[in-house]
């Protein structure tokens, strides 16, 4: 067939699966036999006669560095956002803490959109152009979502976005931002990306994502890593895989360069997949298969690609380069993301730190040696899902301008607790109330805590409340009581709340009855409400506004579920404001979501009475 010539060199498309050739007049996504990934082919004979070795070898590292790599005609007025360039970090701390050899980070959080998809876009969007397309369509996880939005919006193309329901929010706010049209699928990234490629077949739209433009892009990190260590070999290259287009276009990036002559060795590459979405697997003989996941279930939403279709392009990196398949779970990888912030100030997505895990692990085989130079590729910026972090690490305590209370917090031990808890949340701990000396055992053991009698006592018949509901205590439960007793003050307490009943039912209003001790005093109240929550505080509050007379409200009313299961916690936090100003900000935990709002609610206005009597703005 006749090959496609561009102003700087030669080149075609071959399909990686079946082997067919073809061009990029024919189809710039997939084969047109066998659906499988195209690949581009260069004449690199007669690309070596075109490179400018010095300004390769001495030019800063930048994508648009390797303008001759791709297969671009137009080579000026190209849409660029200054992506590539990325910083090599040598893990120096890190290396020390898990006992591996020389190990470098490529911190592709630092591309402009935050994800190391700008590479891509660069050559895939300005290709789009090139071939007179002004509108695009793509499916996402959403890294590539955020991207491709950034390149049309510079190119003043019209984008739109397909996602699976449930992406980050922060990636949902890059795409809106940019002016994409943004539409969320009920199902999995391979849903998406059927919808995707229907809409750009039925409208003419060009069809963006992990096809063959893209993986030219991508290939630049390859160059970059090369001429980043100087030249030198490195052992291995380990990176997270979702689609898989990533590695193997780094790989191809390492293959290029190799056979111009500009590298000797080539790396062999891992690739690594969240455990509830492993679709590429290792046999014997450096073989590989792959079975479709369905139903991806992971954290890691950048890679929670169940059916990716470069699949053949990893498994071809894989057999070249020697390489082999690892697997991250979710706890592992979560707990990875906190050891690299912890003790290189680097933080990266979910997804990223799926790396260091499986360096641990291989490090632990022996299959990587404690002297080989490993190069992780962090594909994002954790600020891209902190969502997935902030299910590890518990909110800041909340406290008075006091330094009373700055010591109280301290002494408490609270920040130690939290660290503690990080892990095995969902471990449970006993099914029944155990006796006081076990508990304080499971509690030393757990948290490294040693409570006052009094805080134990406390803690001890909060968790008899839980039993008494049918739940059994998990060690986010604990962690959960634990940091409510520490954090609360008896000499609060105006305000208790003895026992309510609820009536419910799904057609009437609910009803509530409660029985309250305002100052030491007794009384009993009923009222209605628009829920079972609203009902109970609207009738304590009606106790308040006859005996007490503090003019306060609700402003805010949140709810969080730390754990998993129909039996799981509930974490509700509430805002109370008073008429001058004065706001205060109080949690309640309890399996029961009634008892943890009104202990919130009771909370609350408990301290907000006494903030209000300390600054002699109540009685």
């Amino acid at each position: 067939m006749k090959k496609t010539k561009s102003d700087n060199h030669l080149y075609y498309f071959v399909c990686v699966s079946c082997g067919k050739k073809t061009s990029e007049a024919e189809t710039t996504s997939r084969c047109l036999s066998c659906g499988g990934p195209l690949d581009v082919i260069y004449d690199y004979d007669y690309l070596r006669l075109q490179l400018n070795t010095y300004l390769l070898k001495n030019a800063a590292p930048k994508v648009m560095k390797y303008l001759d790599f791709y297969p671009l005609s137009k080579r000026h007025e190209l849409f660029s956002l200054n992506e590539g360039g990325t910083s090599l970090h040598w893990a120096k701390n890190l290396e020390k803490k898990i006992g591996s050899g020389k190990l470098l980070i490529k911190n592709e959080g630092l591309n402009p959109t935050g994800a190391f998809k700008d590479r891509g876009s660069f050559v895939e969007i300005n290709k789009a152009f090139e071939l007179g397309f002004r509108s695009v369509c793509v499916a996402s996880t959403g890294n590539m979502a955020a991207s491709v939005s950034a390149y049309t919006a510079q190119a003043g193309m019209e984008c739109f976005v397909f996602v699976p329901e449930g992406t980050p929010r922060g990636k949902l706010a890059q795409c809106l931002s940019y002016g994409a049209k943004v539409i969320q699928v009920s199902g999995t990234y391979s849903d998406a990306n059927i919808l995707a490629v229907k809409t750009a077949e039925k409208y003419g739209f060009y069809l963006a994502g992990d096809y063959v433009f893209r993986s030219e892009g991508q290939k630049s990190a390859g160059f970059e890593l090369a001429e980043q260590m100087w030249w030198q070999d490195i052992d291995w290259v380990i990176a997270p895989v979702g689609m898989g287009t990533n590695i193997a276009s780094i790989w191809k990036g390492f293959w290029e360069y190799h056979q111009l002559g500009f590298v000797k060795g080539l790396p062999r590459l891992v690739a690594v997949q969240a455990k509830g979405c492993s679709s590429i697997h290792s046999m014997a003989d450096n073989q590989f298969i792959i079975k479709t996941v369905e139903k991806p279930l992971t954290i890691c939403s950048a890679i929670a690609v169940g059916n990716p279709l470069d699949a053949p392009k990893v498994i071809r990196a894989l057999k070249q380069s020697d390489g082999i398949v690892e697997i991250a779970s979710d706890e592992e990888t979560l707990s990875a993301q906190q050891l690299l912030a912890h003790n290189e100030a680097l933080y990266i997505e979910p997804s990223s730190a799926t790396t260091i895990v499986a360096l641990q692990k291989l490090l632990k085989k022996g299959i990587i040696s404690r002297t080989d130079t490993v190069v992780l590729i962090a594909t994002g910026a954790g600020l891209k899902d902190p969502a997935a972090t902030l299910k590890v690490l518990a909110e800041p305590p909340t406290i008075e301008p006091d330094l009373v209370e700055v010591e109280r917090v301290i002494s408490g031990k609270l920040f130690a607790l939290r660290a503690k808890g990080m892990l095995e949340k969902e471990k449970v701990l006993f099914f029944a109330l155990p006796e006081k000396k076990e508990l304080r055992r499971i509690i030393k053991k757990e948290f490294s805590l040693n409570l006052t009698n009094s805080d134990f006592d406390n803690v001890y018949q909060e968790i008899n409340n839980f039993i008494n509901k049918g739940k059994n205590i998990a060690k986010a439960d604990l962690q959960s009581i634990l940091e409510t007793i520490i954090q609360q003050e008896s000499k609060k307490n105006y305000l208790e709340l003895i026992d309510f009943h609820v009536e419910d039912s799904r057609n009437v209003r609910p009803k509530a009855e409660i029985i309250v001790k305002l100052n030491g005093k007794q009384y009993t109240s009923a009222s209605e409400g628009v829920g079972p929550v609203d009902a109970i505080i609207t009738a304590i509050k009606k106790v308040i506004d006859k005996y007490d007379g503090l003019n306060f409200r609700l402003t805010d009313f949140t709810v969080e579920i730390p754990t998993t299961g129909s039996d799981a916690t509930v974490e509700v936090t509430m805002v109370l404001q008073e008429s001058g100003g004065t706001q205060v900000i109080e949690k309640g935990t309890s399996p029961d979501i009634f008892v943890a709002s009104t202990d919130a609610f009771i909370k609350g206005y408990n301290e907000l009475l006494y903030q209000l009597k300390e600054r002699g703005k109540a009685k």
